[in-house]
C-alpha cells in the first residue's frame, strides 16, 4: 500500500471537515480523546483511499480484509447503550450498502452512498470524543453531503440522473432538518446557500473537463457550510445555556 502518494484529495478533504463537524459546537468535548482521534483518522483515511478502488473494481482479498480491521478497533471498546447502538448503526448500514452497490455494479449509487458514509463517520467520532451535542451537526453534515453527492453525479454529462432526484432529496432533508432545529432555529441559516444550489441545480456540465472546476467550487461551498454551521450551532448552544 503506497501511502506516499495521495490520489483522492476529495476523500481527505471530506475527512478533515467531518472531524471538525464531530467537534461541534466545541463545548464539553473531551480534549484528550479529540487529540487521540487525530492519529486514528490519519491512519484511517489512507486505508479508505487504498480500499476504495479495490472495492469499486471488486478486487477484495485477504489483504484488504486485514487492513479494514485496525481502523475499527478503537470504536469496538466504546461504552454502548441502546441509543448509541442506533447512532453507530447509521454509518454501519451506509458502509454495507456501499459495498452492496459496488458488488452489484451500481457504481454511481455506490459513489453517492460511499460519500455519505464518510460524512456519517462524524457520528462515531462524536461518540468517541464524548461530545454530547454531536448529533444535530452530524445529521446536517450527512444530509448536506448526501444531496451534494447526488448533485455532482447529476452534473456529470454522462450520468443518467434526473435533477428531480437532487431536488427531492434536498426537500426531504430540509423537512427533517427544520424539525430537528426547532430549538436551534438560527442553525437553519446554514441551509440557505445549499438550498439555492440543490433546488435549482441548473443544466448538466457540457464537458467532463468541467468536472474538476465543479469540484473546486464545491469544496469552497463545503467550507462555507461548515463555517456557518460552526458559528450558528455554537451560538445556539450558548443561547440555550443563558
Amino acid at each position: 500500500m503506497n501511502r506516499g502518494k495521495v490520489r483522492n484529495h476529495a476523500l481527505y478533504f471530506l475527512g478533515v471537515l467531518t472531524y471538525v463537524v464531530a467537534l461541534l459546537p466545541f463545548l464539553s468535548v473531551n480534549l484528550v480523546k479529540a487529540l487521540v482521534l487525530i492519529p486514528i483518522i490519519a491512519y484511517t483515511l489512507p486505508i479508505m483511499e487504498y480500499l476504495q478502488p479495490k472495492i469499486m473494481s471488486l478486487k477484495i482479498g485477504y489483504k484488504e480484509i486485514l487492513v479494514m480491521i485496525p481502523p475499527i478497533i478503537p470504536y469496538v471498546f466504546l461504552p454502548y447503550n441502546e441509543i448509541r447502538i442506533v447512532y453507530v448503526s447509521i454509518p454501519l448500514v451506509l458502509m454495507l450498502l456501499t459495498l452492496t452497490l459496488y458488488l452489484t455494479k451500481y457504481t454511481m449509487w455506490g459513489n453517492v452512498i460511499g460519500t455519505a458514509f464518510e460524512a456519517s463517520i462524524s457520528i462515531v467520532w462524536g461518540l468517541f470524543i464524548n461530545n454530547p451535542f454531536f448529533l444535530i451537526p452530524s445529521i446536517y453534515w450527512l444530509l448536506y453531503i448526501f444531496t451534494g453527492a447526488l448533485y455532482v453525479e447529476y452534473k456529470i454529462p454522462y450520468r443518467k440522473l434526473d435533477k428531480r432526484v437532487v431536488q427531492i432529496s434536498w426537500v426531504i432533508s430540509l423537512a427533517l432538518l427544520i424539525v430537528l432545529s426547532l430549538k436551534n432555529p438560527i442553525t437553519l441559516i446554514t441551509l440557505i446557500e445549499p438550498s439555492t444550489r440543490y433546488l435549482i441545480p441548473g443544466e448538466k456540465l457540457k464537458s467532463p473537463k468541467e468536472i474538476r472546476e465543479l469540484g473546486k467550487r464545491g469544496s469552497k461551498k463545503d467550507i462555507l457550510f461548515v463555517v456557518l454551521l460552526t458559528i450558528t450551532y455554537t451560538l445556539s448552544r450558548i443561547f440555550l445555556t443563558i
